[in-house]
């Protein structure tokens, strides 16, 4: 399923599916990833959904996303500024503030994960193209405010993408990671920003 194949509110509503499974630990989703809708839209887009363990719950997931994403030692955090930087809070956060002043953000884990965390700005994105079909904005505006958003919070996850790719390679969230990366190629393409990739050639030339 391509990004330019989807309308506003179908490309919201996968920004925010996948905002979920970044943000949230799997035990608190995976129920409802196995009922309709999100089941079709999750295996459109390319999603596994993972068996139950043993005993009936998601423990094996629970521990993968802790070890992948929070820690202690060897773990890959979504978070730009780490990636970026590789330090938190540093003038992204700032950015955000602005974007998050602009379009009212309000997002279901503010007090839970740090501002540049993959799941709260996927989730802005989302909110972005929501009120985009609800507020009278110029389309072209819409896109301009979407396009910046995209190249100055969503374009740095390459590599992060690549990492989760490269160490869970079939396992749930190296799929997850997988859809992610695919999504977010088919837009940068749809609201033609230039990669991550582009970006760093375009500079060494």
């Amino acid at each position: 399923m391509a990004s330019k194949d989807l309308n506003r509110a179908e490309r919201a509503a996968v920004y925010q599916l996948l905002a979920r499974l970044w943000a949230e630990e799997p035990g608190r989703l995976l129920e409802q990833l196995r009922a309709e809708p999100l089941c079709s839209a999750w295996k459109q887009l390319g999603g596994i959904v993972p068996d139950e363990d043993s005993d009936g719950t998601h423990s094996s997931l629970d521990e993968d996303y802790c070890r992948l994403f929070i820690g202690p030692k060897e773990h890959l955090p979504p978070i730009q500024s780490v990636w970026m930087s590789g330090e938190l809070d540093t003038g992204v956060t700032s950015s955000l503030r602005e974007f998050n002043t602009v379009i009212g953000f309000e997002g279901p884990w503010n007090f839970d994960i740090i501002p540049d965390h993959l799941g709260n700005e996927l989730w802005a994105m989302g909110q972005i193209l929501r009120k985009s079909i609800k507020l009278p904005l110029d389309e072209n505006l819409a896109d301009d405010l979407a396009c910046q958003f995209f190249n100055g919070h969503l374009n740095w996850s390459a590599d992060f993408l690549d990492a989760v790719i490269d160490r869970e390679n079939d396992r749930f969230y190296g799929t997850v990671a997988s859809v992610t990366q695919q999504f977010l190629r088919d837009e940068a393409t749809h609201l033609e920003v230039p990669t991550q990739q582009e970006q760093q050639q375009s500079r060494n030339v």
